[in-house]
């Protein structure tokens, strides 16, 4: 039999093509803003896989609006990001995680905008440094005000008003998932013709218990229903969690994408002391619940789902617990009691 060319694979230009193709009054405007997102994550991952070379490993010296030190790749990726959408009429404005406020873009025919875009440049950039898998997130809502730049309301909308969603995992090899609520597709960048090309169609999370994903130092600042969750899972002789194995890569990205492929649950649960989470709800938990229930998954606070919370600032922070409905509904049970 012969081997196959690349020719016979499907691209992600010629996949998004088809889809539009689907719909004869689109104008491909949302098309070809998810290939300006691909044309981004490969100019990130060639920098990413360079950056030793190019001087851009550690810290960059400056803390962003999370109070957290900017790794000098956070600051790349966001300028990359920003630098691919600044030229489009489609998009009007941007919101990353790295930036304190929202960004109008310049120079807009009035009435073309339509898009906003927010994104996490680079989660797990920390990592960098040790060569571990890194990635990029992004989310997408229309503009619901047409006329001068949108209000902060066009930015605080929930996730089930998301129109795309999806991440860029940079590893061994590089990765381009996304849904636009008509399942979940994944892409596997083909280093040869530069071309991302079709791996993982409609993927779906299976129904095991493979993988429990958490940081397990925070243990003790858990609260109880978490600590009894944490436990059974991984301590149950029952037979969904008999083979159950603890993984944590320490970059989301790169454990979600795991766990969606092989089944688990990730947990980034609130301190018992606090009752805060961590993890950003417009650039982290949004994007990444609306790509997990479109494979099949949940995910919740523990509390809410995660699509339902109505935002109330730019950088909202949320627990998240995601994965197989089965454990995140056992998860909200047991916080319950």
């Amino acid at each position: 039999m012969p081997h196959a060319t690349w020719q016979d694979f499907e691209t992600l230009e010629s996949y998004i093509a088809k889809e539009q193709s689907l719909h004869p009054q689109s104008q491909g405007i949302f098309s070809n803003l998810l290939r300006r997102i691909g044309l981004a994550s490969k100019v990130i991952m060639s920098k990413s896989q360079k950056a030793g070379l190019l001087g851009v490993l550690g810290t960059h010296g400056s803390i962003n609006v999370q109070g957290e030190t900017q790794q000098k790749l956070d600051v790349l990726a966001n300028e990359v990001l920003k630098d691919t959408f600044r030229w489009m009429n489609s998009v009007s404005c941007l919101a990353s995680e790295e930036e304190d406020d929202v960004m109008h873009l310049p120079e807009r025919t009035e009435g073309d905008h339509r898009y906003i875009v927010m994104f996490d440049p680079l989660d797990g950039s920390s990592n960098i440094d040790a060569n571990v898998s890194v990635g990029t997130i992004f989310s997408i809502h229309r503009c619901k005000s047409l006329q001068g730049p949108p209000p902060m309301s066009d930015f605080l909308q929930k996730g089930t008003e998301q129109v795309a969603a999806g991440y860029i995992l940079y590893g061994p090899s590089t990765i381009f998932v996304y849904t636009t609520g008509h399942g979940v597709h994944g892409f596997t960048l083909d280093p040869v013709i530069g071309e991302y090309v079709l791996s993982h169609e409609d993927m779906h999370i299976p129904d095991v218990c493979k993988c429990f994903s958490a940081n397990d130092s925070n243990y003790p600042t858990w609260d109880a229903g978490t600590q009894r969750f944490a436990d059974h899972v991984r301590y149950s002789r029952e037979g969904r969690y008999a083979k159950t194995t603890s993984r944590y890569i320490g970059s989301m990205v790169g454990d979600l994408h795991r766990n969606l492929l092989y089944g688990g649950v990730f947990l980034y649960p609130a301190e018992a002391a606090t009752g805060q989470g961590k993890l950003r709800l417009l650039y982290e938990a949004a994007p990444l619940a609306m790509i997990y229930e479109q494979a099949g998954g949940a995910a919740s606070t523990g509390r809410q789902r995660i699509l339902d919370i109505q935002p109330d600032e730019l950088h909202q922070r949320v627990p998240l617990i995601i994965g197989t409905k089965a454990e995140v509904e056992l998860y909200e049970r047991m916080v319950a009691q």
